[in-house]
């Protein structure tokens, strides 16, 4: 998620530095002052990193979301420069400076508005992440709320989930859009690692973000075969369940639209060639190179690559189930990335998600999925080796063997 130096590094060399100065100053001091402004700050940023992982995580792995958008009533993390700042003296004079040239903090939900209205946020990159953290815990509680009325049958007289999707979707592209042109403002593509990380995270995040409007990441996974999850035992009447729902998406337009963002992502990671080029908001790639889950430096962008197959996997075996006629089993890496390379040189590069609906083969993703079985058994990560075992099982039940 890229928070971690936006959010503790600086945070400890100011801490520490208003710390020792506060110690051998009085009371009502401009050192005084400064540290309690460093601790505020240092308890917003927590506050908010908090909010960042409770509604990513509950958008990527399914549990419930325990904090809500509503309740963040905090200002957004101040200015960069007031961050980096090494004194209460250097504090006020660019306070004084942001404030003649018209800059004022920005609150939460007034850049949450703002990102739903389609109007640019001014934010640093954590600011940004937040503000799509709030998009996604919107997301996930409508979601909830759609399936209560949904149980109750007065899904239609409290107003259907097109009206509410609609304006999420438009607000997942003003956020990225926006991202991008701060990113084009600040530096040039390419300019710093640093820069290169935010970028990726911003890329992981917006395609999340549209892949989980569509599909539930439970579904996919009770679909593949999933035998626990979320602490329970999945018996034969959730897999019946997931099956039906799973088979009644498939054709719907929602379904080509999480395949679409899917495939995209996939291409963007593992064959990056291969993808959209800059002409979609992409920066150029550079050069290829074998992606590995355990030096990812994004911490949620193996999960979500593991999301993202489940999609176009279960996407394409609903619609086209087992491989037919059976190809040859792939044995080797070389042909397991061959076969992955075909895949997504074929359906990666697609200009929209109806064209999804005129393609054949959908169903021929068994290198990528074993590709990243194999990339997802050689981290540390326990939840990865029992995704690289589920996705085998996609791969079974391709072969008819499962």
């Amino acid at each position: 998620m890229c928070i971690r130096d936006r959010a503790t590094t600086a945070p400890a060399a100011a801490a520490a530095a208003a710390a020792a100065a506060a110690a051998s100053a009085s009371p009502n001091t401009p050192e005084r002052w400064w540290q309690r402004w460093v601790t505020s700050e240092a308890t917003r940023r927590a506050a908010f990193a908090a909010f960042v992982v409770d509604s990513i995580h509950a958008t990527m792995f399914g549990h419930s979301a325990v904090m809500v958008a509503h309740e963040m009533r905090l200002p957004l993390p101040c200015d960069e420069a007031l961050w980096s700042a090494r004194d209460g003296t250097e504090v006020a004079r660019l306070e004084n400076a942001l404030r003649a040239d018209g800059v004022k903090p920005v609150t939460f939900l007034e850049g949450l508005k703002s990102t739903f209205g389609g109007q640019k946020v001014r934010t640093n990159s954590f600011g940004r992440t937040i503000l799509m953290a709030g998009l996604l815990s919107v997301s996930w509680h409508m979601h909830q709320r759609d399936l209560q009325v949904h149980l109750l049958g007065v899904s239609q007289a409290m107003g259907g989930r097109d009206r509410w999707r609609v304006y999420l979707l438009k607000a997942f592209d003003v956020w990225q859009h926006d991202f991008d042109g701060s990113l084009a403002q600040a530096s040039r593509p390419g300019a710093g690692a640093g820069d290169d990380v935010v970028f990726e995270s911003r890329t992981v995040l917006h395609h999340l973000a549209h892949m989980a409007m569509h599909v539930d990441i439970i579904d996919c996974q009770i679909f593949a075969g999933a035998a626990r999850l979320l602490g329970r035992g999945i018996g034969a009447q959730d897999h019946r369940g997931a099956q039906r729902r799973m088979k009644d998406w498939a054709p719907k337009a929602q379904a080509r639209d999480a395949a679409f963002y899917s495939l995209r992502f996939l291409s963007q990671v593992l064959r990056p060639r291969a993808g959209p080029g800059a002409g979609q908001g992409e920066w150029p790639s550079p050069p290829a190179r074998e992606y590995t889950a355990r030096d990812d430096s994004l911490l949620n962008r193996p999960w979500v690559l593991y999301f993202a197959a489940l999609i176009v996997w279960s996407y394409g075996f609903a619609l086209e189930g087992a491989l037919a006629p059976m190809p040859g089993r792939l044995e080797t890496a070389g042909q397991r990335r061959a076969d992955m390379h075909a895949f997504l040189d074929r359906l990666g590069g697609l200009d929209s998600p109806e064209d999804l609906g005129k393609v054949q083969g959908r169903n021929r993703c068994a290198g990528m999925l074993l590709v990243l079985g194999d990339t997802f058994r050689d981290t540390r990560w326990e939840l990865l080796h029992e995704a690289a075992n589920l996705l085998t099982n996609c791969v079974n039940k391709l072969y008819g063997t499962a």
